[in-house]
Formats: C-alpha cells, structure tokens, sequence
C-alpha cells in the first residue's frame, strides 16, 4: 500500500546484519500480498530511488549507508523512521562470517 522499507546490507562489514537476521526463516508473518492490496505507484519508484543511492555509496566507498538500520517510509504522510538492527549472532545465514 503506502509503506516501503529500505536497509542495506554490506557483508564486508562483520557487524553488518543480513536479511535473515530482519526477517528469520522460522517467524510467522501475516503476509499481506502485493497483488491483492495494491501499491501506490510513486512509492516504487521512491524506493528505487534511495536503494540505487544506496548502492552506489557502496560502490564509492562511502561509509554513511544504511547498513545496520532499516528505514520505514510511509508515502501516505511523508514520514520516514530509522530503526537500529543488530545482527543474530545465531542466525544461520550469517553467524560464520
């Protein structure tokens, strides 16, 4: 709908979280799916926009990413919130690194 979450996730670093560590395997979630509730248009491409933005910080060597955080937009309002993430030292996709 008018949500969208951007994060960033840079396994050079050994802090650095995975995807896993937001979003394990084994936890339920009420999947709301994209096709049967719709997406505001705009909202794709305003996160492509800051995904791309993202991605080329981490080509440039730039340090200030959004690794290790996940930012919540809400297109309906305008309003962004940045949550810390930390990784799962257990997590099975990234714990050997």
């Amino acid at each position: 709908q008018f949500s969208g979450q951007l994060s960033t996730f840079d396994f050079r670093r050994k802090t650095s979280p995975c995807y896993n560590c937001l979003y394990p395997e084994e936890t339920e979630a009420a999947e709301i799916r994209c096709a049967t509730m719709g997406v505001f248009a705009p909202l794709v491409g305003i996160i492509g926009s800051m995904q791309a933005s993202e991605g080329l910080k981490l080509l440039l060597g730039i340090d200030t990413t959004l690794c290790g955080k996940l930012m919540l937009l809400d297109a309906l309002t305008m309003e962004t919130r940045t949550i810390k993430m930390s990784r799962d030292t257990s997590c099975p996709v990234c714990a050997q690194r």
